[in-house]
């Protein structure tokens, strides 16, 4: 079904949720047609832990793809109670905002939820498209804002200067604000419309420009940061969390050790996602697993060579057991090396060998 809403959007709807019951969980995505199977793989991940549950789900974005909406709408076929609608907004609305070559203007889109989204949608959860969810989000969406605008976990940048005095305090932010990342949201959409949110940050961002390093992060951070229930890390545990050691930032460790332990929504940050070839970020089995339940379940990069194909569906196969696959061509790789020093030495010398301590970076 096609239907037409505000001057600036149009919406395309497969499914719906059966009549008088109770108010479904609201689920957002922004992106351009080329990610939707990565959000196919974060919307069934949200399914596949919600059993039962009522799911509309919303995605924004400034593209016409006919074919890429169909096979999404095929994925997320689970019945009466799953529905989704996809909604074209004029990318005019966000041309005029900064964009970079790591961030491009449907980063932007999520700040106009509360304008395209139909009034009936109150309040929604904002899912960037490189997450899993690996627990049930119903607690999110009942508990989560706790009277605020906005609700969000805290960043855990891979660069730990975005959240330093000095950066804060040009963004207009007290030092002792907890900057949070803008991967998941849960956002009130009700207050969004009542108080004009969209256009106070449209405001900033017109007048920050290319100062913003973090695009819309930045801008939600520097106008909201009052009104911001904050999250526990387990919403949104970033990819840099799992590489916190207990040496090198004991604070940060203890903070995040539950979080690493009983996720509930995985957060592929970085440009290393786990779709790419040689990926080397953590939890790639969590994004396969879903990924399995999807129309694109052997989807990959293009690789230009058959040792490529092949080196990538090992990388695959020894994923689905929980054993790194780089971690073994790094190991692989020293082995000779390693086998010729022994040998070189003589039998009376005793060589160190291959430690599981040892990591991929040396």
């Amino acid at each position: 079904m096609t239907r037409i809403g505000k001057d600036h959007m149009q919406g395309v709807s497969c499914g719906g949720v059966t009549a008088g019951a109770a108010e479904p969980m609201a689920i957002l995505f922004c992106a351009e047609p080329k990610y939707f199977e990565p959000l196919a793989v974060a919307a069934t991940s949200v399914v596949a832990n919600a059993p039962g549950a009522a799911i509309d789900f919303h995605v924004l974005t400034c593209d016409h793809d006919d074919a890429a909406e169909r096979a999404l709408a095929r994925c997320l076929a689970h019945g009466p109670r799953v529905s989704l609608t996809v909604h074209h907004v004029d990318p005019g609305l966000v041309n005029g905002f900064f964009v970079d070559r790591y961030l491009k203007k449907e980063c932007y889109l999520r700040l106009l939820a509360a304008q395209v989204l139909p009034d009936a949608v109150k309040k929604v959860i904002y899912l960037d498209c490189d997450v899993v969810a690996v627990a049930d989000l119903r607690s999110l969406w009942s508990d989560g804002l706790n009277g605020r605008l906005l609700a969000a976990a805290p960043d855990f940048p891979l660069i730990p200067q975005v959240r330093s005095r000095e950066r804060l305090a040009a963004l207009g932010i007290p030092a002792a604000f907890t900057y949070v990342n803008s991967g998941v949201l849960v956002m009130d959409l009700d207050r969004w419309r009542r108080e004009a949110v969209a256009e106070r940050l449209a405001a900033f961002i017109d007048r920050m420009g290319s100062r913003l390093d973090l695009h819309d992060q930045d801008a939600i951070n520097a106008v909201l940061w009052d009104d911001i229930n904050l999250l526990d890390y387990r919403w949104n545990v970033q990819a840099r969390i799992y590489r916190c050691s207990r040496r090198s930032d004991p604070a940060e460790f203890r903070a995040t050790r539950d979080a690493r332990r009983a996720p509930a929504i995985i957060h592929y940050t970085g440009s290393e996602k786990p779709w790419l070839f040689r990926s080397r970020i953590p939890c790639k089995r969590a994004f396969r697993r879903y990924q399995a339940m999807t129309p694109w379940p052997d989807a990959g990069p293009r690789l230009a060579s058959g040792w490529q194909r092949a080196e990538y569906r090992c990388d695959r196969a020894l994923s689905s057991i929980g054993i790194d696959y780089l971690q073994v061509l790094y190991y692989a790789r020293r082995l000779p090396a390693k086998l010729r020093l022994a040998g070189s030495t003589g039998a009376s010398t005793t060589q160190p060998g291959i430690h599981m301590s040892e990591t991929i970076d040396g």
